[in-house]
């Protein structure tokens, strides 16, 4: 496969998304419960749409989804697709457009870690179109992103997620006096706007990111010249199904290892 059509087959399934939450009101009715999310009519219209992209193509491939979990599509795969059908369904549901279709894309079918994802692409329901090749950067539109951040602002505009648990990093609250802080529903997306300069960094400190939740925009901000690791500034070497992240994104170094020492994880 090629980069062109997987940046079809996430405008396929990001298009499919839009139609059915237009035609069907109750799109964000729930349909699974599990411990840390939630399956909804629109989910799984997204997952069917991604396995119709596949078959209409003779396309086969291992599937690892949010969703449906480890499937296979066709008879024989030939890469394995890591698969988030809409990250920010929260959002979603509520009404608000900050959501998208997260593809990662790896030649191997059996074991992958991070760096063995070698295409990316993500589709918002903006219309806007993320991807990657690695070692060929990132793009917006099929633009370059370049290193440039946008506009001039008094203090680094960061999107952190850390609520919904017990233990808060100390250092965080310490972090917060230093920064402007933002959370906006869609890490994967949050992920891709620190890439393009929209944000300055991303901070998950919750240990509940999973791999389908950014293994697609963890190459993007990679190929656009920005660090994704742990709390400790360790690189992410886990394979595609780990869950039970906690990270730290950014596109300068700088601010990457000030963020480290003031959260101080031991």
């Amino acid at each position: 496969m090629n980069i062109e059509t997987l940046v079809k087959i996430g405008i396929e399934v990001r298009d499919t998304i839009i139609s059915f939450i237009k035609s069907n009101p109750d799109y964000g009715e729930m349909l699974v419960q599990r411990p840390k999310d939630i399956t909804r009519k629109m989910d799984m219209a997204a997952e069917k749409a991604l396995d119709n992209a596949l078959l209409a193509r003779d396309l086969s491939a291992r599937i690892i989804s949010e969703e449906l979990g480890d499937r296979i599509v066709g008879e024989h795969p030939e890469f394995m697709l890591v698969v988030d059908p809409i990250d920010g369904s929260t959002n979603a549901t509520c009404g608000i457009p900050y959501f998208c279709t997260s593809i990662a894309y790896t030649e191997k079918t059996d074991i992958a870690t991070f760096d063995d994802i070698s295409m990316a692409v993500i589709c918002d329901i903006q219309g806007n179109i993320y991807c990657a090749k690695k070692g060929n950067g990132a793009f917006l539109n099929e633009k370059l992103i370049s290193g440039k951040r946008m506009g001039t602002r008094p203090k680094p505009v960061v999107s952190i997620y850390s609520y919904g648990v017990s233990d808060v990093p100390a250092g965080l609250i310490e972090l917060e006096k230093k920064i402007i802080v933002r959370a906006l529903g869609s890490i994967a997306l949050d992920m891709c706007f620190v890439a393009d300069g929209t944000l300055d960094g991303l901070i998950d400190t919750r240990g509940l990111v999973s791999g389908y939740d950014i293994m697609a925009s963890a190459l993007i901000l990679k190929e656009s010249g920005g660090s994704l690791t742990d709390l400790k500034g360790n690189d992410l070497t886990d394979n595609v199904q780990v869950s039970g992240l906690s990270i730290l994104g950014t596109k300068q170094n700088e601010l990457h290892d000030k963020i480290i020492q003031t959260l101080d994880i031991k």
